[in-house]
């Protein structure tokens, strides 16, 4: 490698570090000790964990060890402290802040050191950041200190065909998640796939026609999640705006409300192969798909065995795209997010495909 290309990848890596840090920040300046604290879902860690474990996991995989301030490293770590613990053991706002400025500091200084070698953990190390931030943005948004901004479809509804293809999935770049990658090759037949994500006005004659309270629109799994919960609309319901895409549905209600109208969800191959042949997918909902989440042929764990491994379990399923709360950095193709079926609190909807 050239050293004038060491040097723009540097650039590229500090401008992209800049650009997720500034976001990071924004949902952190402007809230109280009470908010960084709070837990507002059992699934779900506190706004200020999040903040510290970013840090942590800088420091871990770009410093090493001995890691800045280790009286903060247990309190930080995933398999530490108990997600309902995690808000009482926080720091104090001013020491939260200086542990994650200080260590980003020293971040930056190694980022001028770095080799082809540590490229890639780089890349993963903001991806990281980038997901805790989202994760962040829906905590924000449940403490309702922060609306939605999901732009709305304005664009006519129509059905977009997709031939028949040998597809070439997934993702061999230097920003490939381990679970993305190597690529390879899949037989796909042709379908058909709406070019938009369901709005809420679609979504509302499901809920009309009693779709909550008819079980035949229900896988069996399905339905008891919704007699243990008593879910009767999406979580983040605003029908006010009907034009928005329904946002906060499980995969639960995005599979019932395929059986309703007749469709079915897209597996995530389809999904990919259609977003190779152009398909507008980004930037206002994540998408259920109809496949779990599993390893491709060849896989190989990076950069611990249990990063994506641990959850190559038919307990996850894979969404696709991104929402309007996903660092556009994330929004390509190749990238998968997993969730298990009956979480609403992603800002997740659905678009349906058929056969052709």
């Amino acid at each position: 490698m050239l050293i004038s290309d060491l040097m723009d990848k540097q650039e590229f890596l500090y401008h992209l570090y800049q650009d997720c840090r500034q976001k990071t920040l924004a949902l952190v300046t402007d809230v109280t000790a009470t908010q960084l604290q709070q837990q507002v879902h059992p699934e779900l860690s506190p706004l200020g964990w999040h903040f510290g474990h970013i840090a942590y996991t800088e420091a871990l995989w770009l410093l090493g060890e001995p890691l800045p301030y280790p009286e903060l490293t247990p309190i930080f770590r995933v398999d530490g402290y108990a997600k309902s613990q995690r808000g009482s053991l926080l720091p104090s706002p001013e020491l939260l802040w200086e542990y994650v400025h200080t260590i980003r500091e020293k971040i930056l200084v190694n980022l001028s050191k770095i080799t082809p070698e540590q490229e890639r953990i780089w890349h993963w190390v903001i991806q990281h950041e980038m997901q805790h931030q989202e994760t962040m943005t829906v905590i924000r948004v449940l403490q309702k200190n922060l609306t939605l901004k999901i732009p709305a479809v304005t664009v006519p509804k129509k059905l977009i065909p997709i031939p028949t293809g040998q597809a070439i999935l997934g993702n061999n770049g230097v920003n490939a998640l381990d679970n993305e990658c190597p690529t390879y090759t899949q037989d796909i037949d042709s379908f058909q796939i709406r070019n938009t994500p369901v709005t809420q006005a679609e979504f509302a004659e499901f809920i009309a026609a009693g779709g909550y309270r008819e079980p035949h629109w229900w896988s069996e799994d399905g339905w008891a999640w919704l007699q243990k919960t008593n879910i009767t609309q999406p979580l983040y319901w605003q029908l006010a705006d009907e034009d928005l895409p329904v946002c906060g549905i499980s995969y639960y209600e995005a599979e019932a409300y395929c059986r309703f109208v007749g469709k079915r969800l897209p597996t995530e191959m389809e999904w990919e192969w259609a977003a190779q042949q152009g398909l507008p997918t980004q930037g206002q909902v994540w998408e259920w798909t109809d496949s779990w989440f599993a390893p491709y042929p060849n896989f190989t764990a990076y950069p611990y065995p249990g990063y994506s491994a641990n959850y190559f379990d038919r307990q996850h399923k894979v969404m696709r795209g991104g929402s309007w709360a996903t660092h556009a950095y994330l929004q390509r193709p190749s990238f998968r997010n997993w969730y298990h079926p009956h979480i609403q609190y992603m800002f997740t909807g659905l678009r349906w495909v058929i056969d052709s």
